[in-house]
């Protein structure tokens, strides 16, 4: 049983989860009575009474108040822009970007971005389109004609495990046998993959990733290669996107399909409600947070992980993590037909249903000459297949199918898929087929059987036919409930409780004419959508494209900004600005299309008291489990097989920037080695590059010294041949070290943070506890400065808002709802003035020590900033060379006529 509680309050303390050997899992919560039993079918039942009631309200208000992202993106450029809104009203072309697609999952939830990904790429879009996901689906994305990159996992070993443990905990004999902790690794390299696919050239399976072949390419060679994602699609198992999205400052979409986003409407596909609920909306709508608060308790040590040591960004409280999308309504679009869900009233303008996306791959498919003639030896057979489903046990399943088939004495084509069904002889009527496009053979068919998977659900529906579910975990019994409601198929029969009486009586069902009735006129419905195409409208409509263009170049996206200004600029733009002397690198900086507001903190100050307690254990875990498993590689680690003399040879030398060239650096850098601009990465990424005057004064005491000089990087040598002399044990040294500062630092962040989410905490009070819609949402902290400004501005407006509030809130709630509303406004109106003035006292310190932080810790993230940087750097060379002289004078032209200094 268990009761509802806001999303945003913290879990009570003690909680406890209990495991039966059978994979059940029970969460239960001492003191609320709140309970959720995790069933063997691999969904969560879900119990709410009365006393849940109470949060509804909280829920639905604090949901109105969260803007979708894309209202606000232009407020802050709007003064500025006004001087290129007639240059950017003249253009209404799309700029191109380079748009990740990670995708975790079957065959099944790959295809239908294949089918997105292809209209993206195709004009009037023209993106570059990368599809990240599994390497056993390079040739499948690779065939349609897509970008291919790996981000690990094996699709067959998940499926076989999810079939073996359907509940969301494992049972005995998954722990008994290490599978918990290979699944938990295959995650992390997942994670890993989806940073990877945003920022790294080549497919990630190591075929192109040598960076000696890489830097050996001419630029424009080595700029088609190089990928930096401008957005990113995702579906939300993947589960790095919002992370890798934060860090490259760049727009999300997330695309599914199955719901995902709360609603009271039905519950989350996963979780199973028994119907005796008090409030049966209000638990649909619960079920998402205790499915996201199930999966963070799993996961979110390792998310954590892959933020702090991967990303350089601060890890997040579980208390308020598991609900990031819903939170920052990240655009959503479902691909499914409105006939067959329609979409819930409760869902915001930012979730869209666009239909299903087909992936059109009969035109090219050409049938075995036996298929072909068994197809035309008699009556449509019925289809029965189960895709990537990996069986236990095949040879029973095959024998209830060929029971059933013998019993309803229907014709029969069996899949034999990745479950390898059909093992022995075949019956008369039976046909077993291999790989075979749905969208070929179904039309030939007169009923389908299936796992329930979303896109083999789709393609039935749409051609007419009646549809019949075994599912075996997941989503699955969600899709066959759907479909039997809709009554386009009859009611779905587990696979645990499978038997061939059930299947036969099943097919009997389907093959009548109500069902076949009701099926024809959805595909009727769903014959009028264009999945695809909305689906990519959809993405589109919410990167608003004005605030991505370059302002000198609308035609291309921007990806440098001018400091203190909101000027964008494109590659192109930029490096001639900066050989005609009218910018230097040190002006700009890697622009950021979204900045996401990740950590608006806790809802309370206790909850914030707890968040900074177990961030503080989340970041000792993260340490130390990083320093045990960094250690136990190096054990494992096999000696370099190199000689002496391969290893002493000379080290890249570094450039003197100094003496760079003041006049037309950019044409001068052409023929720079590689090591120069990696220097010149890093140093634009610690802001030490040598300014314009530096370089002048430098150029003009080497005025008889032809050519550039450089200087060889001797720590960098040393330090590297001391790791070769001392081999592990210098870098057990090393690690240790690390360890050793990664725990003092957790020491001296444990007060920092203690004051950061108090204050948060009180900031936030006023709207989450007293539904205050005046509370003022804080600036984000990046450094010192801007942690000393957000303090200073905190202090003053909420010491401001809470007495002024003292006669607003009255006033206000009075006239919406009388004396009954005046009240209430003096009782927000007080507990405001105790929250914000608190808040104001508490920010001082809290902020302020999370600038000093933020800005000690902005040198860890030199390396990784320094490399998008180079990347970005050597694309604006390569777009140089390739621009005609009269793009770049248009580029001048245009700096020249808008005033800009």
């Amino acid at each position: 049983m268990a009761k509802g509680r806001d999303p945003e309050q913290p879990v009570p303390k003690r909680q406890r989860t209990q495991q039966d050997g059978d994979g059940h899992v029970f969460v239960a919560n001492e003191g609320s009575h709140q309970r959720e039993q995790v069933t063997h079918g691999g969904r969560v039942d879900v119990h709410l009474t009365e006393r849940a009631q109470r949060q509804m309200n909280h829920l639905q208000k604090r949901a109105q108040w969260s803007v979708p992202m894309g209202q606000e993106l232009t407020k802050n450029n709007r003064n500025y822009e006004a001087h290129f809104q007639e240059l950017l009203k003249r253009y209404s072309g799309v700029p191109r970007l380079n748009i990740a697609i990670q995708i975790v999952g079957s065959r099944g939830d790959v295809q239908p971005f294949l089918a997105i990904g292809q209209i993206l790429s195709k004009p009037p879009y023209g993106h570059r389109v990368r599809i990240c996901t599994h390497p056993a689906f390079k040739e499948f994305v690779e065939e349609n004609g897509l970008e291919f990159f790996s981000i690990g996992g094996d699709p067959a070993t998940l499926m076989a495990y999810m079939v073996k443990n359907p509940g969301l905990l494992p049972g005995r004999e998954s722990w008994k046998a290490g599978d918990v902790g290979k699944r938990r690794a295959d995650f992390e390299a997942i994670l890993e993959g989806c940073w990877r696919s945003c920022v790294e050239a080549g497919n990630g399976m190591g075929d192109e990733t040598d960076e000696t072949t890489a830097k050996s390419q001419n630029l424009a060679e080595w700029a088609d290669r190089s990928f930096i994602a401008d957005a990113i699609i995702a579906n939300p198992p993947s589960y790095g996107h919002i992370h890798c999205a934060e860090k490259l400052g760049i727009p999300l979409h997330m695309m599914f399909t199955m719901p995902w986003s709360p609603t009271q409407y039905f519950p989350h596909p996963l979780a199973a409600l028994d119907g005796d609920e008090f409030d049966p909306k209000l638990a649909n709508y619960m079920s998402y947070t205790v499915m996201e608060l199930l999966a963070w308790q799993g996961l979110g040590d390792v998310i954590n992980a892959f933020r702090v040591n991967t990303l350089r960004l601060e890890a997040i409280s579980p208390l308020w993590g598991h609900m990031l999308i819903s939170r920052l309504k990240v655009p959503f679009t479902y691909l499914w037909s409105s006939a067959l869900i329609p979409k819930p009233p409760d869902w915001g303008s930012h979730i869209n249903i666009t239909g299903f996306p087909f992936l059109k791959a009969a035109s090219n498919y050409k049938p075995d000459d036996d298929l072909v003639e068994f197809l035309k030896a008699g009556p449509p057979p019925i289809y029965i297949g189960f895709g990537s489903i990996v069986i236990d046990k095949p040879a029973e399943l095959t024998k209830i199918i060929f029971g059933a088939v013998k019993r309803t004495g229907v014709r029969a084509l069996i899949s034999k898929g990745w479950g390898g069904l059909g093992e022995g002889d075949a019956p008369e009527g039976v046909f077993l087929l291999e790989n075979c496009p749905h969208d070929w053979l179904f039309p030939h068919v007169s009923c389908v059987v299936h796992h329930g998977g979303a896109g083999t659900t789709a393609i039935g529906i749409s051609l007419g036919k009646p549809t019949i579910i075994v599912p075996f975990f997941g989503d699955q019994l969600f899709w066959g409930s759907m479909v039997y409601r809709a009554g386009a198929g009859p009611e779905p029969v587990p696979y645990k409780s499978l038997t061939e009486e059930k299947l036969a009586e099943s097919i009997t069902k389907a093959l009548g004419p109500d069902i076949q009735t009701a099926v024809k006129k959805m595909s009727e419905k769903i014959a009028g959508e264009d999945g695809c195409g909305e689906a990519s409208k959809s993405f589109h409509q919410w990167l608003n494209y004005d605030s991505m263009r370059c302002l000198l170049c609308p035609d291309k996206v921007a990806v440098w900004r001018v400091r203190k200004t909101n000027l964008r600029l494109s590659a192109l733009a930029t490096t001639t600005l900066i050989d005609n002397g009218l910018l230097t690198l040190r002006e700009v900086k890697l622009i950021k299309h979204r900045d996401w507001y990740i950590d608006e903190g806790a809802s309370n100050p206790l909850s914030g008291a707890v968040a900074s307690i177990t961030l503080t254990l989340v970041n000792t875990w993260i340490s130390t489990h990083t320093y045990i498993e960094n250690l136990a590689k190096l054990r494992h680690q096999k000696p370099s097989s190199k000689s002496e003399d391969s290893q002493s040879e000379p080290q890249p030398e570094i450039p003197d920037l100094e003496s760079l060239p003041v006049q037309f650096p950019v044409q001068a850098a052409m023929s720079y080695p590689p090591e120069i601009l990696e220097s010149m990465a890093y140093r634009m990424a610690s802001k030490t590059l040598p300014s314009k005057r530096e370089r002048a004064k430098r150029e003009k005491m080497q005025s008889g010294t032809p050519g550039l000089k450089v200087q060889r990087s001797k720590s960098a040598a040393s330090s590297a041949s001391r790791r070769k002399k001392h081999g592990k044990v210098s870098e057990a040294a090393i690690q240790t070290e690390r360890f050793t500062v990664s725990i003092i630092s957790i020491g001296f962040k444990a007060p920092i943070g203690f004051f950061y989410n108090l204050a948060n905490g009180f900031n936030n009070a006023p709207s989450f506890i007293l539904h205050d819609e005046t509370v003022r949402r804080r600036d984000k902290i990046t450094g010192f400065g801007s942690g000393v400004k957000v303090a200073a501005k905190g202090f003053v407006y909420n010491i401001f808002d809470g007495f002024t509030g003292i006669v607003t809130h009255p006033y206000r709630d009075a006239k919406k709802q009388g004396v009954k509303g005046f009240g209430k406004g003096v009782g927000r109106g007080f507990g405001g003035l105790v929250f914000k003035s608190t808040a104001a006292v508490v920010g001082l310190p809290g902020y302020t020590l999370k600038g000093v932080e933020k800005q000690m810790e902005k040198r860890f993230d030199r390396d990784l900033k320094a490399k998008i940087l180079e990347v970005r750097m050597r694309q604006g060379l390569a777009a140089f060379e390739r621009a005609s002289d009269a793009e770049k004078q248009e580029i001048l032209k245009r700096w020249k006529e808008y005033g800009v200094e």
